[in-house]
């Protein structure tokens, strides 16, 4: 891995804790499972990111797990499979190319 890939991946990892971070605090404060139900969660109306992770929190939890699972695989992967795992990493950050921290290298 270089150092290019090191920073895509403490970005993605960075960005998947957020997600968690927040959707985890909706799990702990929701009154219900049933995510048609946590609209409630007003505190995120006015960060429309965030509202999504609010609405649909399960969804969300699970989306991190998955990313994470494929940074892990990209982690241990050998060539050629680590070429593919590079593209998909850069695919997945695409999705946060308004983020400050993010570079224009990355893109797929």
């Amino acid at each position: 891995m270089n150092d290019n890939s090191a920073d895509l991946v403490e970005f993605l990892l960075a960005r998947i804790e957020e997600d968690e971070r927040i959707a985890d605090h909706v799990a702990s404060v929701s009154p219900t499972t049933d995510t048609k139900f946590c609209l409630w969660a007003t505190q995120f109306a006015f960060d429309a990111e965030r509202m999504i992770v609010a609405a649909d929190y399960q969804r969300v939890i699970a989306e991190c797990a998955a990313k994470r699972n494929i940074v892990n695989e990209f982690l241990v992967a050998s060539d050629p499979a680590s070429t593919t795992l590079a593209l998909v990493l850069r695919l997945l950050a695409s999705a946060h190319q308004d983020h400050a921290d993010y570079r224009d290298v990355w893109r797929g």
